[in-house]
């Protein structure tokens, strides 16, 4: 089965392409604002390097979020294109790609992205939310053998316990997800959109 997965719901976005498990290519750029003027581009060159065209994908997999709104939007509106196209479309949170692996491993992993006003998104066991550092910490406070999984830069406060920022770009780890933690096409928002108007009451 050929594959593809897309990230950009966070700076750097990432195209991967795979065949039967196999990686067969990876792109990835660290220029959040462009996101929307190179993905189709990216996607093309992905599958060029991976000796793939688009007809030949069987399945596709985007980030759902949390993440930028933008960039959230974007994963999915390149979801729904493919979909449109006659190809399967599944998506999966980023905080769910971002901290598996790591429980083979023997750890609990903790995922933890940059949500902006002293704010982050973590996964924590099943839990997913929307926490400050402290909210984070206290959680992670209860587990035994915590791995705290990043992308951007840790909270200050919990730099004292073991941690590792994700190298990785996102869409091969998308990839790698058993399909038990993967479904239909959907938004994974978490918080509302910094820009959305306050609710006014009469």
């Amino acid at each position: 089965m050929n594959r593809l997965s897309l990230d950009l719901s966070l700076p750097e976005g990432s195209v991967s392409v795979e065949r039967n498990g196999e990686l067969l290519s990876t792109v990835s750029w660290n220029r959040p604002k462009i996101h929307a003027e190179v993905v189709y581009r990216e996607i093309n060159r992905a599958l060029s390097l991976a000796g793939l065209s688009r007809e030949e994908i069987d399945e596709v997999v985007v980030s759902s979020g949390p993440g930028s709104f933008t960039g959230v939007r974007l994963s999915i509106t390149v979801g729904k294109a493919f979909k449109v196209l006659g190809t399967k479309v599944l998506s999966s949170t980023t905080l769910t790609a971002l901290s598996f692996g790591y429980e083979a491993l023997g750890f609990v992993p903790v995922a933890i992205l940059p949500a902006r006003r002293g704010r982050f998104y973590a996964k924590i066991g099943k839990f997913q939310g929307d926490l400050t550092e402290k909210e984070i910490e206290e959680k992670v406070k209860l587990l035994e053998r915590p791995l705290l999984v990043f992308k951007g830069e840790l909270p200050p406060q919990l730099t004292s316990y073991l941690n590792l920022k994700e190298l990785t770009p996102l869409s091969v780890k998308l990839l790698k997800l058993p399909r038990e933690e993967l479904s239909p096409l959907t938004f994974h928002y978490i918080r509302e959109h910094d820009a959305k108007p306050p609710n006014k009451r009469g």
